[in-house]
């Protein structure tokens, strides 16, 4: 049997790129979908013990592709998963243009060409923003097809010089089941925790399908050479563990004399009071929600209050650093305490600093205020904190 495998062999060399993942899935999933198979008009069709002997391209509609996957989640963005695809498309006509015969005449499409397939699939997800909600994904899938072609033109005579001319009549009803591979592109959108929407353009390739058939009433060995390039879009949902256990613990705030408070709670009225000259001010600690490097209201207006006190006082330099939780791999980490230490810088240049005297540092989970395991949420480790130097 012929197997062509070109086309898949540069989505295999990369599909083990690797990527940040913010907060990776565990445990398994199951995915349903459906969409397009579109149409071709090159599947290769094709006899040479029959008269005539030909190698002809038959011509099939765009039609209905639905599957069904069960699957598992890995490290680095690492998936596996067994899928069910089918999908059933209409032979309209099998020309014989340059092939020396007239084809095979119809009225209307011959019939169909089914192709199942059960495959196993592995898939690098690649995370693309902060939240981690947008996964591109590149993969690859080896299996097994079942391939059952039935069309016939038995009812489609065609004009003669003494009447009805049957000539080249082709009559199929045989299936084969043949090794298969595809290739698969796409991207998803998760909408909630454990739900997340899937759209992905796929490429099935099948090896040769040998078939029996009639061709002019005489028993003919034939052969297809399948292929198809699809676009479907579906469902995936986690079930399982989905993560490790999170223990819910209470938000806190730093206000303005260092304290913590709960998040929606005010802090104490800030006294008035002249400092002449000031040689110090506390260092500024700020808060982050889990996996954000935006400032709330109430971080904008410490800032904008410490940032008054640190000009009116002539500061000399100000550093500022930014941490993580352990939560999340430490290259994604790295990464997120640089963007909450700049976000904080830019708030401090805005309100006065200039950004020549401040010194930026990312220190992403190694700096811990209150230190944990590895993969722990813990409030009071999302921070950026500012000192202030005379």
């Amino acid at each position: 049997m012929k197997f062509k495998l070109a086309l898949l062999a540069a989505v295999g060399s990369t599909a083990m790129i690797s990527g940040a993942i913010a907060q990776e899935n565990t445990g398994y999933y199951g995915a349903l979908g459906a969409g397009v198979v579109l149409d071709n008009d090159n599947v290769d069709f094709e006899s040479d013990d029959s008269n005539p002997a030909f190698d002809a391209d038959m011509e099939v509609g765009a039609n209905v592709a639905i599957y069904a996957a069960l699957g598992k989640y890995f490290s680095n963005g690492i998936r596996g998963e067994l899928e069910f695809a089918t999908r059933t498309q209409e032979v309209e006509v099998i020309p014989g243009d340059g092939l020396g015969f007239a084809g095979f005449p119809s009225n209307n499409d011959l019939g169909d060409l089914s192709v199942s397939t059960l495959m196993v699939n592995v898939y690098k997800d690649f995370n693309v923003d902060a939240l981690g909600m947008f996964n591109p994904y590149l993969g690859v899938g080896v299996g097994a097809a079942r391939v059952r072609p039935e069309f016939n033109n038995i009812n489609a005579p065609t004009a003669g010089l003494y009447g009805p001319n049957f000539s080249n009549r082709v009559v199929v009803g045989d299936k084969d089941y043949v090794p298969a591979v595809q290739g698969m592109a796409g991207i998803t959108y998760d909408f909630t925790d454990s739900m997340m929407v899937d759209l992905r353009y796929r490429y099935l390739k099948t090896a040769e399908v040998d078939y029996g058939g009639f061709i002019n009433d005489t028993f003919a060995n034939l052969s297809t050479e399948y292929d198809a390039h699809e676009v479907v879009a579906g469902f995936r949902w986690n079930f399982g563990p989905t993560a490790a256990p999170v223990i819910d613990t209470p938000e806190y705030k730093t206000c303005w004399n260092g304290t913590q408070v709960l998040l929606t709670a005010d802090c104490p009225p800030q006294p008035v009071q002249d400092v002449d000259p000031v040689t110090e001010l506390d260092p500024l600690v700020v808060y982050f929600d889990y996996d954000k490097s935006n400032l709330t209201d109430a971080a904008r207006t410490l800032i904008a209050a410490r940032a008054e006190e640190a000009v009116d006082a002539d500061v000399r330099s100000v550093g500022v650093q930014g941490n993580t939780d352990s939560s999340g791999s430490s290259a994604y980490n790295q990464a997120l305490s640089a963007r909450r230490a700049n976000v904080v810088k830019d708030a401090l240049v805005a309100n006065g600093i200039s950004s020549s005297i401040i010194r930026v540092e990312a220190l992403g989970e190694s700096n811990p205020a209150k230190p944990t395991a590895d993969g722990v949420r813990e409030p009071l480790n999302r921070r950026t904190e500012v000192t202030f130097n005379f």
